[in-house]
């Protein structure tokens, strides 16, 4: 019993990695000055800018910076991070959804954004534009989680957290070991039985 235990926590762990593994050889496209490369999900920085197609897994906490819908709305499937089935709307920040990608990277601006923390329902930031002044305030709508898919439309996106900065990975907790009342009845008697 105690063997086929460690068996399966091995076996269940082997699968784990697998699906990191495969989860950071993901490949994304990064926009650069020289146009979109291929980039890693495992090599994904913080203030990359980061393109993202209709169903795919978003890689990294991101802020929306540009949404191939005209409005500049975009959606995301978050049942991997909460459970809930229904899209949530996401807003692209005005000052940037009308750039073009030449422009987005002559823009003279600076983004704060809170520390990392756990709470995937709230995110306060600014995005501040100093060619002319102004000064963006970021909320919850203007996120892309990391481990959601989007739902809709073709996204840019600037990375703000990582690894395990993400909101994804400050959620996840280590999966307990199921131990039945009969495993805790045999390891007893086994520890009796050798002393």
């Amino acid at each position: 019993v105690v063997g086929l235990s460690i068996a399966m926590e091995g076996y269940l762990d082997f699968k784990r990695m697998l699906r990191d593994r495969d989860v950071n050889h993901e490949v994304y496209k990064r926009l650069t000055k020289s146009g979109l490369v291929d980039i890693k999900a495992s090599d994904i920085k913080v203030g990359h800018f980061i393109q993202v197609e209709t169903d795919r897994r978003i890689p990294a906490d991101m802020l929306l910076l540009q949404s191939s819908a005209e409005t500049g709305a975009s959606f995301v499937r978050t049942d991997q991070l909460d459970g809930e089935t229904d899209w949530k709307l996401r807003l692209a920040i005005q000052s940037t959804q009308n750039l073009s990608r030449e422009e987005l990277f002559q823009v003279n601006a600076e983004v704060y954004a809170e520390a990392p923390k756990k709470d995937i329902y709230d995110f306060i930031g600014n995005f501040t534009t100093n060619n002319p002044h102004n000064v963006e305030s970021l909320s919850l709508e203007n996120t892309l989680w990391s481990s959601t898919v989007l739902a809709s439309d073709t996204v840019i996106g600037l990375v703000v957290y990582t690894g395990k900065e993400t909101r994804s990975v400050l959620n996840t907790s280590t999966p307990e070991t199921k131990i039945g009342v009969l495993d805790t009845e045999i390891n007893r008697f086994t520890i009796i039985l050798c002393i």
